[in-house]
């Protein structure tokens, strides 16, 4: 009896002296690009049966190791305005169909590509995770995530209510916003969990609650109110390792513009424990050219920092817009530790330029433009070759999509 993990076997195709063997046949598939092999899952059923193969999965994302991007994209304008995404590679090929699934969300393209939420002005925002789930919230219902899995089509919404905490501590108060979610898995269980912060009342310097939640396919508990970030955390935030890294507002502005905090702050909040680490420094070399550089206001050096998840690493942006972008590697989290591992040229550190994404071969991506059309552009720290990749148009977020060829 053959091994369960011996190669998986093309069926004979025929006669015929040309003919490839199924060993090179096998070698052959494993080399082409996801959005081929997809179209050559229609040559027969044997192709189909192995390149659906957990063998031959594992074996091609080990050779194609680019992620995929989920992109939102806004369809239409005023009430004929509606929503979809799609997977799509580096190239902008949109790569294999995503089923019909729930929430209102159906296919627009026939080969089902892209799909529609036709939810007029409620607007999908793609978070920016790196997972096999798409996770996306509505403009219109902020309470709500969505969390998308297309390997088997089915789309799970986490509950709209707020947990008992937070209930309790918004009565009498003037307002509550949902300003930050994300979405991690625990390395040591495989548990999704999603995470949000709401701010109470319109106060400053701000309060905020912290909601955690655990799920696993359509399973789910309810909303679970912790502890408070240990100071204001800001509109960027990543999770590497089952952690969530926060950047920190540093600044609030009552009649003058108050310092809270020290600029390049990090709030880590571990999804395992549910409990706030200790805050993180920021490199030294930031902090000092925030006080050297008076001139530019706190709101300005905000403009001008951000957090990023490249490479598995921690890394703080320091967007000095014109002039440079550094990028500063984490290297030691209990020492505190950070190395500048690059520093890109002018015509990369501009506004609203931020890294998400960089690959082993030296290429780091960039999202730039506002809602509407985003460029995704490269920059190669080996070469210095700068390039727009893709540009996408109709779009509001770009996500990250981990997940395998049975999605596609």
């Amino acid at each position: 009896m053959a091994s369960s993990n011996s190669k998986p076997r093309l069926a004979a195709s025929g006669s015929g002296s040309g003919d490839l063997l199924p060993d090179a046949m096998y070698e052959i598939l494993l080399r082409l690009p996801a959005r081929e092999l997809c179209r050559l899952r229609a040559v027969c059923r044997s192709w189909r049966a192995l390149t659906s193969s957990e063998l031959f999965i594992a074996a091609h994302k080990s050779r194609h190791t680019d992620p995929l991007l989920a992109i939102g994209y806004v369809d239409g304008r005023g009430n004929r305005a509606s929503n979809s995404f799609g997977v799509v590679d580096l190239s902008g090929d949109a790569l294999g169909r995503i089923p019909r699934v729930g929430g209102g969300i159906v296919p627009v393209r026939k080969n089902g590509a892209v799909v529609r939420v036709p939810a007029g002005e409620d607007g999908i925002h793609v978070l920016r995770t790196r997972l096999d789930l798409i996770c996306f919230a509505r403009s219109c219902r902020p309470l709500g995530l969505w969390i998308l899995n297309p390997v088997t089509g089915a789309t799970h919404a986490l509950p709209e209510c707020r947990s008992m905490e937070l209930a309790h501590k918004l009565k009498g108060e003037r307002c509550s916003e949902v300003e930050l979610r994300t979405v991690g898995q625990v390395p040591s269980t495989g548990e999704y969990k999603a995470l949000r912060i709401t701010r109470l009342g319109d106060d400053e310097p701000a309060r905020q609650l912290c909601e955690v939640i655990t799920f696993d396919g359509s399973d789910h508990g309810m909303w679970r109110g912790k502890q408070g970030p240990p100071s204001v955390v800001d509109k960027s935030c990543v999770v590497i390792r089952g952690v969530v890294y926060f950047q920190m507002k540093f600044y609030y502005l009552d009649f003058d513009l108050v310092l809270i905090a020290e600029p390049g702050s990090i709030a880590p909040f571990n999804l395992e424990t549910e409990e706030w680490m200790g805050i993180l420094r920021g490199p030294s070399p930031v902090l000092k050219y925030v006080q050297d550089h008076k001139e530019l206001s706190y709101p300005g050096h905000s403009l001008q920092l951000s957090i990023a998840e490249l490479n598995g690493c921690l890394v703080t942006v320091h967007n000095i817009h014109h002039i440079c972008m550094d990028l500063w590697f984490l290297a030691d989290i209990e020492e505190g530790i950070w190395v500048k591992k690059y520093s890109l040229p002018s015509h990369v550190a501009r506004i609203f330029v931020c890294p998400f994404l960089a690959l082993h071969d030296g290429r780091i991506f960039f999202t730039s433009g506002n809602y509407g059309k985003r460029i995704i552009e490269s920059y190669n720290t080996r070469t210095g070759a700068h390039a727009d990749v893709l540009e996408v148009l109709d779009c509001s977020s770009i996500g990250t999509y981990a997940g395998s060829l049975r999605s596609l």
